[in-house]
C-alpha cells in the first residue's frame, strides 16, 4: 500500500487556541488534513460560493476545483492572506489579482500526477482490451464464442503513444508507455532535457497528431491552449486513434470532436474533463458510442485526495509568516 504523509510535523508547533487565524474550507478535503488544520486554526465551512460573512472572517481559504478566486471575491475578503488550492492546476485562481491584493497562493503540484496517469492507462486498456466477464456456467460453444468475440484487434506493445505536454503527468504517462514497450513520442513548448524525457522522442505537433495511435493530452491552462484540439488538429489524426484528455476541458473543441468521431467510428475519445461541468444536455458528445465521458475523476483516489489536502500545511506556514513549500506566483 502506498504511504501517506504523516499528520505530525515536528517543525510546526500547535499555536495557542486563543486568537487563532480563521481558515475557510470551500470544498471538502481529507478528514486527516482538516483535523490537522483544526488544531492550528479556526476552521469554517465557507462553501464553493463563499458568503460575505465567511470571506470577511477568513485569513485563509482552501479551495479545490469549483471555487473561483477572482478580483470580485478578493474585494469581499479584506483580511485574506493566503489561498490554498488542494490540487495542481490553478485555472480557477486569478494569480495576478491575488498578487495585486497581497494574497499568496499555494498548491500541491506533485499530489495527483500518479493517479491521473493511472486513469489514462486504465481507460485506454478498457478500449484496447475489452474484457467480458463470465457470470455463469457456459457450454463449450458459448465459451468458444465469447473468446472469439474478445479478440482485440490491436495491442499497446508496438503501437505509438503520443504525449502532448511532457510535464509532471505527461512524463509518468510516457514512462508507463515505454514500460509497455510502446513507441513514445511527445511535443512540448519547452526544451525538455534528454534525462527527463522518459524514453520519449520529441517531434513537431503535426507529427505527433499524425503518428499517434494513442494520444494523451497534458497541457496547462494558458489561453493559447483553448480549442487546441479542433477540426484542424483532429483532421491530422489516425482514423482509429484513441484520444485521451485529462488536462482541461476547453482544450478539446467538443463539436469538432463529435464530428470526428462520427466520421471515424474506429476512433475513441476518452474525456475526463469537459468544457461544461457537470455535462449539460446540449453536449454534442452525448450519445456518441465512441466517446467515453468520465466525471472528472483523474485524481479520485484516496491517496491523491489526501496528498492534495495537505496543502493546508502551506496555508498554515503562510499564516505564520513562514515560507511555503509550493507557492504559485502570477506573472
Amino acid at each position: 500500500m502506498p504511504k501517506t504523509p504523516s499528520s505530525h510535523n515536528p517543525s510546526v508547533q500547535t499555536p495557542p487556541r486563543r486568537g487563532r487565524p480563521v481558515v475557510g474550507v470551500c470544498e471538502p478535503i481529507a478528514p486527516e488534513a482538516r483535523a490537522w488544520l483544526g488544531e492550528r486554526c479556526e476552521v469554517i465551512d465557507a462553501g464553493s460560493e463563499p458568503s460575505d460573512e465567511a470571506l470577511a472572517r477568513s485569513q485563509g481559504l482552501v479551495v479545490r476545483t469549483y471555487t473561483d478566486i477572482d478580483a470580485a471575491l478578493l474585494a469581499r475578503a479584506p483580511g485574506l492572506r493566503v489561498v490554498g488550492r488542494a490540487g495542481v492546476g490553478l485555472d480557477n485562481i486569478d494569480l495576478r489579482a491575488c498578487a495585486d491584493a497581497g494574497v499568496r497562493v499555494v498548491h500541491a503540484p506533485e499530489a495527483n500526477a500518479g493517479a491521473v496517469a493511472e486513469l489514462v492507462f486504465a481507460s485506454v486498456l478498457r478500449v484496447v482490451r475489452p474484457m467480458p466477464r463470465v457470470t455463469g456456467a457456459m457450454d463449450a460453444d458459448a465459451w468458444r464464442e465469447l473468446r472469439e468475440r474478445s479478440l482485440a484487434p490491436a495491442q499497446l506493445e508496438g503501437s505509438t503513444l503520443g504525449v502532448l505536454g511532457l510535464g509532471r503527468v505527461g512524463r509518468r504517462v510516457a514512462r508507463a508507455g515505454a514500460a509497455l514497450r510502446m513507441r513514445v513520442i511527445y511535443h512540448d513548448i519547452l526544451d525538455i532535457p534528454p534525462a527527463e524525457r522518459e524514453g520519449g522522442v520529441p517531434v513537431k505537433l503535426d507529427e505527433l497528431l499524425g503518428q499517434s495511435d494513442v494520444l494523451s493530452v497534458h497541457v496547462d491552462g494558458r489561453e493559447a491552449n483553448r480549442g487546441l484540439i479542433g477540426e484542424q488538429s483532429l483532421a491530422m489524426m489516425k482514423a482509429g486513434v484513441v484520444l485521451v484528455n485529462t488536462s482541461r476541458g476547453f482544450v478539446v473543441r467538443e463539436d469538432a470532436c463529435a464530428g470526428f468521431l462520427r466520421q471515424n467510428p474506429g476512433a475513441t475519445a476518452i474525456l475526463d474533463v469537459h468544457a461544461e461541468e457537470p455535462i449539460g444536455e446540449r453536449s454534442p458528445l452525448l450519445g456518441q458510442t465512441n466517446a467515453v465521458l468520465l466525471p472528472h475523476i483523474g485524481s479520485a483516489t484516496r491517496g491523491a485526495k489526501l496528498a492534495m489536502s495537505w496543502v493546508v500545511r502551506d496555508v498554515v506556514a503562510v499564516l505564520r509568516g513562514e515560507d511555503p513549500a509550493h507557492e504559485a506566483r502570477g506573472s
